[in-house]
């Protein structure tokens, strides 16, 4: 296949050549640095220099800290930029990740399931994001398989099946059962058949399992 962006061909052989051309992704998998600030997980790899008596170079904190703050502004983020990550909850922690997307002056962001952590309240703060972008001429590649979210949000739906591409609609030509056709190939006449199982003897058991992040789960059992 063949990639283009911007109306030409490009090969990139590393993130680093897509980031360059103003290309970014936003994980599912979040990687953190829970032990670094906002603006250190910002800037990582990229720290605002100045120099020392025109000798050698330090970090400019202050330079990144104004930067921080202008791209938190950006996704409403009201967080004081020295904020460790481990004190933020997920969907703050994702907010930040598409501030750094930001930041790169990235013309194409992907989002890899963006709002599968993340609560209906979230999700619709993510979809206010994503709109302010979208009028400010950034393109969103939004991969989901929660069809509500696709309908919702986008202007056009590529399909693809195992690794296939099926094709791309006007997202207002699409109806749910639609989508779900083209996904699965066929036609789903019953899409919640009668449960005919009968559960036996507890194989696995889960009592008060509780995250590492004291923003997150607590205490559930399964």
């Amino acid at each position: 296949g063949e990639i283009l962006f911007d109306g030409k061909p490009v090969h990139f052989h590393n993130p680093e050549d897509a980031l360059k051309a103003g290309i970014s992704m936003i994980h599912q998998e979040l990687q953190p640095i829970p032990y670094r600030d906002i603006s250190e997980n910002l800037w990582v790899g990229r720290y605002p220099t100045k120099k020392i008596l025109g000798l050698f170079s330090i970090i400019d904190h202050k330079s990144m800290r104004k930067r921080s703050e202008d791209l938190l502004k950006r996704v409403h983020l009201n967080l004081d930029p020295s904020t460790l990550l481990k004190e933020l909850s997920v969907s703050q922690i994702q907010s930040i990740e598409i501030a750094k997307a930001i930041s790169y002056d990235a013309k194409v962001i992907i989002m890899d399931e963006p709002t599968s952590s993340l609560t209906q309240a979230e999700v619709s703060q993510l979809f206010d994001i994503i709109n302010a972008l979208r009028d400010l001429g950034v393109s969103i590649i939004y991969i989901s398989h929660k069809m509500e979210e696709i309908l919702k949000i986008s202007d056009e739906v590529t399909i693809m099946r195992d690794g296939k591409y099926i094709g791309t609609w006007m997202a207002k030509e699409l109806t749910m059962e639609k989508i779900i056709r083209n996904m699965v190939g066929r036609e789903l006449v019953n899409l919640y058949p009668p449960k005919t199982n009968i559960p036996g003897q507890v194989s696995f058991e889960v009592k008060d399992l509780t995250s590492i992040n004291p923003k997150s789960f607590k205490n559930i059992a399964v």
